[in-house]
């Protein structure tokens, strides 16, 4: 976990800000789009430039890493039919216009656009906290400030701790032979991990928080710092876990976002409402993966998802992806209490599976009876089943939501949806977490 967010990339330690963007850098998309045009249809220029800090605190380091990552794609489709593409890691006015050239040079005769390109629009997310505004010292300072709030209620028994903040600051340019669209997202995640041995095994207990936000770690409450001390903490049930078969079970977020990640699009269809909104926000903050337009340029409206064609992966390529799926919440305040005779599946360990079918390990499984907690709680335990079948077997769903990310590099995706009471199958874990 913790390695993946302070670990294993090229980075500045304690780098100062990124330079300025290029103001050049739009009148190049411009220029390379008029190229493209003379020999291609659907000219369009592409430039992404990245900024992400991650401040981590844990037992062996207490750092601030910023990186920048730039990316430039020019495409258009050749007399033939074939899509022509050249992609840049770099945003130099010049090497854009002479890779448009290049990029033409061999393109068949016989086809060009007509450029009438739109006023320029920009779409600029605004957060409460500006993540250009901050020096090294000021991640320091919060990224510290909660490390000491995430030490409350611990006891010798937690061996390892980390908290971490990590924030993009993205600006994306589309230029196309009718649009030219700018778009700057700024999203965070917030986190804290606590590890504690129960005899042979180490047992994690983890809380994040995000969304479309800036550095602000206050948003991780002192609550749920402590629920991720409790939860490393927590004894379990000795003994083995007897299997169950279609028991009423109590989904905690990460574990329904698992489900709905599976079985999206199917999930249209099911007990719950799962739409893609990339342009969702709650209490005026936006979406984890609020992208206005995708990577042509092209606006979007919630559930297109086959017309989405973002840019991502490591060459920039077009891919049919969505950004923020939202389930929508219920009215239940408190699912528990609905149970006659159930389990609470606390969160998601590991998950897994082939197609529609899904194995997701629990970080922690809760015995319910007579619409109350009995203590009793085991942790080697498998969900398993048809992910689109559990859904849609959902009878209540709750009425606060929460964000879980499930992927943060291009293009970062997100899945907002609160806990949900529904049946499915639980077994003993298989091998080792």
């Amino acid at each position: 976990m913790v390695a993946s967010l302070a670990c294993g990339r090229s980075a500045t330690r304690g780098a100062a800000p990124p330079r300025a963007l290029d103001l050049g850098l739009r009148p190049a998309l411009h220029a390379a789009v008029a190229i493209l045009a003379t020999r291609l249809r659907e000219p369009v220029a592409f430039a992404q430039v990245r900024r992400r800090v991650r401040a981590v605190v844990d037992l062996l380091e207490r750092e601030v890493w910023d990186e920048t990552a730039t990316l430039v794609v020019l495409a258009g489709r050749a007399a033939d039919g074939t899509w022509r593409e050249r992609t840049l890691d770099r945003t130099d006015p010049q090497l854009i216009v002479t890779a448009a050239r290049a990029l033409i040079a061999t393109a068949p005769a016989g086809a060009s656009a007509p450029v009438a390109t739109s006023a320029a629009t920009d779409h600029v997310a605004a957060v409460a906290t500006d993540p250009a505004a901050l020096a090294v010292s000021d991640w320091r300072t919060r990224i510290d400030d909660l490390a000491a709030r995430a030490d409350v209620g611990s006891n010798s028994r937690v061996v390892y701790r980390a908290t971490y903040a990590i924030t993009d600051d993205e600006h994306a340019w589309v230029v196309s032979a009718e649009v030219d669209r700018h778009q700057r997202l700024v999203r965070s995640r917030v986190g804290a991990l606590a590890v504690a041995w129960h005899g042979s095994a180490p047992i994690a207990g983890h809380v994040e928080v995000a969304g479309g936000f800036g550095p602000e770690t206050e948003r991780l409450t002192n609550d749920e710092l402590a629920r991720a001390n409790r939860d490393a903490l927590a004894l379990t049930t000795p003994g083995a876990f007897a299997a169950q078969a279609g028991a009423a079970v109590i989904l905690a977020p990460d574990v329904v976002a698992a489900l709905v990640e599976r079985a999206w699009p199917r999930t249209a269809t099911a007990g719950v409402t799962v739409v893609d909104d990339p342009a969702f926000a709650t209490a005026g903050t936006p979406g984890y993966a609020s992208y206005v337009f995708d990577g042509l340029g092209r606006l979007v409206a919630p559930g297109e998802v086959a017309e989405r064609r973002r840019r991502g992966g490591p060459h920039g390529r077009l891919q049919a992806t969505p950004s923020n799926l939202v389930v929508a919440p219920g009215t239940a305040t408190d699912l528990i209490a609905s149970v006659d005779d159930g389990f609470v599946i606390d969160g998601l360990a590991e998950g897994g599976g082939v197609g529609d079918a899904v194995a997701v390990r629990a970080t922690r499984v809760r015995r319910v009876a007579r619409g109350r907690l009995t203590g009793h709680a085991w942790r080697d335990v498998e969900l398993r089943g048809s992910a689109a079948a559990i859904l849609a077997a959902t009878t209540s769903v709750g009425d606060r939501a929460v964000t879980v990310v499930s992927a943060d590099d291009d293009p970062p995706r997100a899945v907002v949806t609160p806990p949900l009471l529904t049946r499915a199958d639980l077994v003993p874990a298989r091998g080792p977490t």
